[in-house]
């Protein structure tokens, strides 16, 4: 795929305003990054690690003091959409109509048109009986998803979503998420997706960048990242009455084991820590040994809130 943006050595400093106090505040730091063209990117981090600052001098509000950026597969900034966290995006007393109508003739849009892409817009995202409700009356997510669909309006190349599913419930999170596949897929957008909501992060992207105290230290595909992080961790799950025999085989067999936290009633979990894919023989002929009969047995894949959090950890190590 094309790539649609380059960041190139981006860095951010912030200066105390008094001039008798010399300080500086480095919130971005020698940031380089790619967005490939018509695919959803994530950028995570903890509080303070320069995302918001960075999606910032990405969208131009913020300049940066170092580096450049640049758009290589159309050579011109690209129209742009952005719903930023923390931000009022949407204007509360007006209705969800008579903010698309502000927002759209801001941007140029013709009425003619502002009226059939507003109506499919808000028609896709499931507010069209709610097309002349003042904001304040809608529910969170309905806010969150006005605030989407408004940054929809003329068909931008790039959307920076900064937290887009903060504070929402579950239902409204996954419908939000699954807006946004449909629309990067069916319509070609770039999406720059800030999150620290790790699940909403592995659901929805492609391709994550950690940032940590203004630099990017992992930037990988979510699938690589999986299978750079995984363990040889098994769970099996059988019938607790079987438990106490199995024991002392697995001690003497030297297999690592650790008795899982998630208890049903009548079953037992074993978590198997192995050094290789190799081991798993020796596991197997234990349990037959022992005439375990398996209601679940598999192999755990790290979820990427273990690996931002494995991530965290080996960078804070001095």
């Amino acid at each position: 795929m094309p790539l649609a943006v380059q960041l190139s050595s981006l860095s951010k400093y912030y200066r105390s305003v008094w001039p008798w106090v010399r300080t500086q505040v480095t919130a971005v730091d020698g940031v380089s990054l790619s967005l490939e063209q018509g695919e959803i990117h994530g950028l995570l981090g903890p509080n303070g690690a320069g995302k918001t600052t960075t999606v910032k001098m990405l969208a131009g509000l913020v300049l940066p003091d170092e580096g450049s950026i640049s758009f290589p597969a159309t050579g011109r900034r690209p129209s742009l959409g952005a719903v930023l966290e923390g931000s009022r995006n949407l204007y509360w007393r007006l209705s969800a109509w008579e903010n698309l109508s502000y927002f759209g003739a801001l941007k140029g849009i013709p009425a003619r048109q502002l009226q059939s892409q507003g109506d499919e817009l808000l028609a896709l995202f499931d507010l069209l009986d709610r097309k002349h409700k003042p904001v304040q009356t809608l529910s969170r997510g309905m806010q969150q998803k006005l605030a989407i669909v408004v940054a929809l309006l003329g068909q931008p190349e790039l959307l920076l979503l900064d937290e887009p599913t903060l504070g929402l419930d579950v239902e409204s999170s996954i419908t939000i998420q699954r807006l946004l596949r449909e629309i990067c897929q069916q319509r070609g957008i770039t999406i720059l997706v800030t999150t620290h909501q790790m699940d909403v992060a592995q659901s929805l992207c492609k391709r994550v960048a950690i940032m940590r105290k203004g630099r990017i230290v992992v930037d990988e595909e979510v699938g690589k990242l999986v299978d750079l992080f995984k363990r040889q961790d098994y769970l099996a799950r059988f019938d607790s009455a079987r438990l106490e025999g199995l024991l002392p085989r697995l001690q003497a067999a030297g297999i690592s084991f650790e008795q899982d936290s998630e208890q049903r009633p009548g079953q037992a979990c074993l978590r198997f820590k192995l050094g290789s894919a190799r081991e798993i023989y020796p596991l197997m002929e234990v349990l037959r040994e022992g005439d375990i009969e398996l209601l679940d047995f598999h192999e755990e894949t790290p979820t990427l809130e273990e690996i931002f959090l494995s991530v965290m950890r080996q960078e804070a190590r001095p």
